[in-house]
């Protein structure tokens, strides 16, 4: 009996707390990045190649070994670069069955996911995960990324982050004009030799 209390028990509860660990993972759901018109599976833009490099570049650390898409372009070029890098093969998961995707984020284990869905489906996945509710999604905004971490089949509360310049918003901020060290109005600074 004391060999049970004394190696057995502890054995046991050292594998519970792994399969424990095991289970938790974190997850960083956007919305596609900026493509070049309104169509549905329109190509992503420049300014959404640059956001999905830029997606690649921040996660790439993250310990991301899953990534789920749509069955959409968009969402499957914006996880590219980071899948590339990872030597990943996203998950293709139609638009229209959130239902499968929530089901995987909830009891599919093995590492950190990314997930690339669309603005209007993305609010209605954390929802349903129980990672709380979130504003509406803008049809051109694309800076939004909700961090969540799954923990024994439920999530925790979503954290909104803002990631990655780029599209009109960015592209479109005003520039200081140049200060003037004469004082001059409209005088250009001066040059040091």
């Amino acid at each position: 009996m004391r060999f049970l209390t004394r190696v057995i028990f502890p054995m046991l509860l050292l594998s519970q707390l792994a399969m424990a660990q095991q289970e938790t993972r974190t997850i960083f759901l956007v919305r596609n990045a900026e493509t070049a018109s309104a169509a549905p599976d329109a190509a992503l833009s420049p300014a959404g190649e640059k956001r999905a490099g830029c997606l690649a570049t921040m996660l790439k650390e993250a310990g991301v070994k899953q990534i789920y898409v749509t069955d959409a372009r968009p969402t499957q070029q914006t996880a590219a670069p980071l899948a590339a890098a990872l030597k990943l093969t996203p998950k293709v998961i139609a638009a229209k069955d959130p239902n499968t995707l929530i089901r995987d984020l909830l009891y599919s284990g093995g590492g950190n996911i990314l997930v690339v869905g669309h603005n209007d489906t993305l609010p209605f996945v954390l929802a349903r995960i129980k990672a709380g509710s979130v504003p509406p999604i803008g049809v051109s905004e694309y800076d939004r990324m909700f961090v969540t971490t799954i923990i024994e089949g439920g999530a925790t509360q979503a954290s909104t982050l803002r990631y990655c310049e780029g599209g009109p918003a960015a592209a479109g901020a005003a520039t200081p004009a140049p200060s003037s060290r004469s004082g001059k109005k409209g005088a250009a600074p001066k040059k040091k030799p």
